[in-house]
């Protein structure tokens, strides 16, 4: 690596200095430009990683940050996690009014020490250093100060220096040093201005600063801040975790480290070996052994975290979670496997960052970016990925969960490999809609609608499968929501394939639907799935607009029109193709039978900040369109 150049010296010692000296933290010192669209000005933020050796270092954190307003006030908590590996030496802080008048000193009372308990976790040493907000209202400024010491190292924070969207920057720095440096890493992104006029943005080897960073708005259609504004992640390339020694340098490494974590951990009980050869004795190929085998997995466990010491990242010994019937992702994930063992099917241990929207996995550079364990079974002409901390999933759907990404499994060999999960298309993600339905003289209807929800759009309605039918009744009225609707009758087939869909059936009544005048009346066709919104307009949008996933939703229904009306007014059909979707509509009336269908189809993509208003067309032509209604008028 580059040695740290005289400017980067230079900036750091002038930091220095200026950090020596009293700061005056009114809020008529900051910018007017700084506090256009923000809810906090960070004033300043100092963080310096001291690296010692390859299993220890110090973190030093300052930072001051202005609340302007309540909805900003999430970022006056400090919160500091800390476990077996990472301690807290102290923290200290100090709270000011707007003049910047010192209020209070932050005391010991003051700073709670709590779990860091997740809802579901059952045993976990991983603890929080907890600062509540201020009892004032805002402004008021914060300042903390504290300090982390590592002993047992595989990853580092990473620096992102705009926290949030509404957050402005005036000035944050981050160093790194210590003997140990050059055994180290770094990988910056985004250090550019564009996303802030003005921003003065610095970035070395071992030094970076950003300072007068104005406040983003978030933009509809838009993923995580951290794809639009400066950060730099660190990681080490060799590390000592727990007496656990490895090397990051390359993905192949840090698989080789995985692998060593989960050797000879598969040995399972001669009863369990028995039963997994007899449920499976009848099983036609491979793929039908591994359903087997996975849903007798969800069948004995439920998952519950674990994290005491190096099981943040070792699983459970297969017979362990045999024996208990529970573990985490880890430990059901590396149970699946050694019990596909038994009956022959290869399957390599995967972890990946998981989440609907998680971040991108940078695979450019290795380091710790995951959250998660799954499965990944390499059949001849197919790839399967199993989620095995579900009981309920299908086998080999994963959902939006881990779908379309990069993830590292751990090979044959043992060493690491990225690869990626399974896509669904637009034309898998679909929700198919029929409809009967008979309109009475005063607007009311009677109703048999049937709707699949297939692909990624199972998930509209697969958690409330397993409810009871009070609680299902609860969430179809909360989910629908028309007025003066009554659910008569419903019920649900639920079909687990690798790509899974949901019948659901009902039968509604509804009063007034439609709107009934002296001689008219005046009917909105499309009755579950308009468009309620059309995205708010931006001034000079700055990001990309981002369709993470695709889909298709189509609607058939038949309005039996009572004998009393004939078709007034009927709308125009509407065909419309563009480069996010497309958008059809057609009305047929005849013999006192009005059809009414509808298709729409969103495209996966990202598209340039500039087509943002082309976009906004787009969903208000489908706003527009949901909401026209057909005009009946009184036979005389």
């Amino acid at each position: 690596m580059k040695k740290i150049t005289l400017f980067a010296i230079f900036i750091v010692l002038l930091s220095m200095v200026l950090c020596s000296q009293e700061i005056n933290y009114s809020i008529t010192l900051i910018p007017d430009s700084l506090k256009e669209n923000a809810d906090v000005v960070i004033r300043k933020n100092m963080k310096e990683l001291i690296i010692n050796d390859a299993s220890s270092a110090v973190l030093k954190v300052k930072e001051i940050k202005t609340i302007l307003k309540k909805s900003g006030e999430e970022h006056a908590f400090l919160i500091v996690p800390y476990s077996k590996f990472y301690k807290v030496s102290y923290i200290k802080g100090k709270i000011y009014d707007k003049s910047g008048n010192l209020i209070r000193k932050i005391k010991k009372k003051d700073i709670f020490d709590i779990s860091h308990y997740d809802g579901f976790s059952l045993y976990t040493d991983n603890r929080l250093k907890l600062i509540r907000k201020p009892a004032e209202n805002p402004p008021y400024t914060v300042e903390y100060e504290y300090e982390i010491n590592f002993k047992g190292i595989l990853s580092f924070p990473s620096w992102q220096p705009v926290p949030d969207y509404r957050v402005a920057v005036q000035n944050s720095q981050f160093k790194i040093s210590g003997m140990n440096i050059n055994k180290y890493r770094t990988k910056t992104f985004n250090f550019k201005s564009e996303n802030s006029k003005n921003a003065k943005l610095f970035k070395n080897d071992y030094f970076w600063s950003v300072e007068n960073f104005k406040a983003i708005e978030k933009e509809t259609f838009n993923r995580s801040i951290k794809n639009i504004v400066p950060y730099v992640l660190v990681a080490p390339s060799d590390f000592v975790l727990d007496n656990y020694s490895g090397n990051a340098d390359s993905w192949e490494n840090f698989g080789a480290w995985i692998a060593k974590l989960n050797a000879d951990r598969n040995s399972l009980p001669e009863e369990t070996i028995k039963k997994i050869k007899m449920l499976t004795k009848d099983a036609v190929d491979d793929k039908e052994k591994a359903k087997i085998v996975y849903e007798y997995m969800q069948s004995k466990t439920r998952y519950v975290n674990i994290a005491l010491g190096i099981g943040g990242w070792q699983p459970f010994k297969a017979e362990d979670t045999d024996k208990n019937g529970y573990g985490d992702c880890k430990a059901l994930s590396y149970y699946t496997k050694s019990l596909l063992e038994i009956v022959g099917v290869k399957s390599h241990y995967v972890i990946v960052h998981a989440g609907k929207d998680a971040t991108d996995m940078r695979v450019e550079f290795p380091s710790i970016q995951f959250n998660h364990a799954t499965l990944c079974l390499p059949f001849e002409n197919d790839t399967i990925w199993l989620e095995c901390t579900s009981q309920i999933a299908p086998f080999g759907y994963i959902g939006t969960f881990t779908d379309d990404r990069d993830v590292l499994i751990i090979d044959s060999d043992g060493k690491g490999k990225i690869a990626h999960t399974t896509i669904y298309p637009e034309e898998v993600n679909t929700q198919f809609r029929y409809a009967e339905i008979d309109l009475d003289e005063t607007g009311g209807i009677s109703s048999k609608i049937k709707t699949v929800y297939a692909g990624l759009q199972y998930e509209n309605v697969w958690r409330i499968l397993d409810l009871s039918e009070e609680e299902k009744e609860k969430k179809l009225n909360k989910r629908i929501a028309i007025p003066n609707m009554k659910i008569n009758k419903f019920s649900f087939v639920d079909n687990k394939d690798i790509i899974p869909s949901v019948e659901e059936n009902l039968e509604i009544n509804v009063k007034n639907y439609a709107s009934v005048s002296s001689d008219r009346m005046f009917l909105v066709p499309n009755i579950l799935n308009r468009k309620e919104n059309i995205p708010r307009k931006i001034k000079d949008r700055k990001t990309d607009i981002v369709f993470r996933r695709g889909f298709t939703d189509a609607d058939t229904i038949i309005y039996n029109i009572p004998e009393g009306f004939n078709l007034e007014y009927l709308p125009e059909n509407i065909t419309e193709s563009n480069k996010f979707g497309s958008y059809e509509v057609s009305y047929h009336f005849e013999n006192s039978k009005l059809t009414y269908i509808r298709k729409r189809i969103i495209h996966k993509g990202t598209f340039p900040p500039e087509k943002y208003e082309d976009l906004r067309a787009f969903y208000k032509l489908m706003y527009n369109a949901d909401k026209k209604a057909i005009v009946f008028v009184r036979k005389q």
